[in-house]
């Protein structure tokens, strides 16, 4: 009788094993081999509690757990799964250089991982069900080698995870996949259509208003003085781009969300910028200059402080007043705008 149940299913297998296993020398000696390779999982992953399905050069692991866990629980489950793949890794180079000394033919072979987390059947031991079919196609995109991770299942990555990289997968039967994967599969060519990458955009812009006579005040936020980052210094307004929204459609939704007003986004009056972090991949970002329009008054529920300053105090200001290098920029916005005011 089928039972579903909550688990974590994994899929490995031995890469460029198909090739190597013609030589003679490998073929007589294959038994000994996959022996090896078992042993290592069962050393590493069936002491754990984990079930083993040998699967010719590789294997189906299935480790049942709770209906409901806490997102902290998944993560750190995620982590023990890391630490276990590498200990297998290196556990499975040494069988490989081992086996090439006692056959005389190189075993330069590596290991491609699918990792997913959901409901599986259970029939009797075995185990069936849509997770089983999406971790096996995983499994075959971690290539040349390498670990390929549901991102939906697991989308936090522990604290020691490195060379992670976000992705989306599109697998034949199944559509889009959110996937982590490890540095070698994310750097290999694929096609665009299976492929489409999820990078985070971030978009900013400065409000001004200008009266008859061409004087110019800028909108000013001061961030509270408890911020991790840049506490007490000015920003504009803005954020992260949104799936299938325009660099100007961004502003202008920050700016209505976060401050309340609406503006006219002078997309030809834009720079770029980055926001870099220790530990945490690079964010670009586009800013702009941007015109007040209608007559709501701003206001921030994020921030300790808006002010409207004339442009000449803005100017006076000293830089590391604001975050990063946003005065620079905001100085070189201007002086185009009143560039092409000019016509110049």
């Amino acid at each position: 009788m089928a039972e579903d149940t909550s688990a974590v299913v994994i899929f490995v297998d031995v890469r460029g094993f198909t090739k190597w296993a013609e030589a003679n020398e490998v073929f007589i000696n294959l038994d000994s081999f996959i022996s090896g390779f078992l042993a290592i999982l069962r050393r590493r992953f069936v002491d754990g509690s984990y079930h083993l399905k040998p699967l010719g050069d590789g294997a189906l692991l299935v480790q049942e757990l709770p209906a409901d866990q806490s997102q902290r629980e998944v993560t750190a489950l995620l982590a023990r799964i890391l630490a276990t793949v590498g200990r297998v890794e290196r556990d499975f180079a040494k069988l490989c250089l081992e086996f090439a000394g006692r056959v005389g033919h190189s075993a330069d072979l590596r290991l491609g991982w699918g990792i997913v987390r959901g409901k599986v059947l259970r029939v009797r031991d075995d185990w069936a069900g849509h997770n089983l079919n999406k971790c096996s196609r995983l499994c075959g995109e971690a290539r040349p080698f390498g670990v390929v991770i549901d991102r939906d299942d697991f989308p936090a990555l522990p604290r020691d995870a490195r060379g992670l990289t976000a992705q989306i997968r599109k697998l034949r039967g199944i559509g889009e996949v959110a996937v982590w994967v490890s540095g070698e599969i994310a750097s290999q060519f694929v096609p665009r259509e299976r492929l489409r990458e999820t990078p985070e955009v971030h978009v900013a812009g400065t409000c001004f208003t200008e009266d008859g006579e061409g004087r110019i005040r800028l909108l000013l936020a001061k961030r509270s003085a408890d911020r991790e980052l840049f506490p007490g210094r000015f920003e504009g307004c803005g954020g992260q781009l949104r799936h299938s929204e325009t660099f100007g459609e961004g502003v202008q939704r920050h700016f209505r969300t976060e401050m309340n007003i609406d503006v006219e986004v002078l997309t030809d009056l834009h720079c770029f910028y980055e926001i870099r972090e220790a530990g945490s991949p690079v964010i670009p970002g586009i800013r702009f200059l941007c015109r007040k329009v209608g007559d709501d008054h701003p206001s921030s529920a994020n921030h300790s402080s808006l002010l409207w300053v004339a442009e000449s105090e803005f100017r006076a200001m000293p830089a590391q007043s604001f975050v990063g290098g946003l005065k620079r920029e905001l100085i070189e916005l201007l002086d185009r705008y009143r560039r092409v005011r000019q016509g110049g």
